[in-house]
């Protein structure tokens, strides 16, 4: 009974002390980089803030492109059905937009991937 007891406590302790094989996924860690998810993406949520963080500064009243206003989505709509926006940020034939150098290639691929789903309003 005593050499059953002391078995017992001894597999206890083991197992508190010994790693299990469940672990963290970091993809940073695992890959080197993360990955862009361009699955479902939201206007609200996701393209909306890129644009205000790039382009609002001169798309706006008062901006140096006042004239094509980038504010609301009824305003952006225009150059993403034209498919403009995708090749302002991308240096397609046109000059780069921002001016002030590519924004991150995985901003790029969010707003191409929301530009060929039909830009919706979400």
């Amino acid at each position: 009974m005593k050499k059953i007891l002391i078995f017992t406590s001894f597999l206890a302790v083991l197992t508190l002390i010994t790693p299990t094989a469940c672990y963290y996924d970091n993809e940073v860690e695992q890959y080197g980089t993360t990955v862009c998810d361009t699955v479902a993406l939201s206007y609200s949520i996701h393209i909306q803030p890129i644009i205000e963080a790039n382009c609002i500064s001169c798309h706006t009243p008062g901006g140096q492109q006042s004239s094509s206003p980038m504010n609301t989505f009824e305003q952006v709509k225009p150059y993403a059905t034209s498919r403009e926006i995708v090749q302002r940020i991308q240096g397609d034939g046109q000059p780069l937009m921002p001016p002030a150098g590519a924004m991150s290639s995985c901003d790029q691929e969010k707003i191409a991937a929301w530009v060929n789903a039909g830009s919706p309003n979400n």
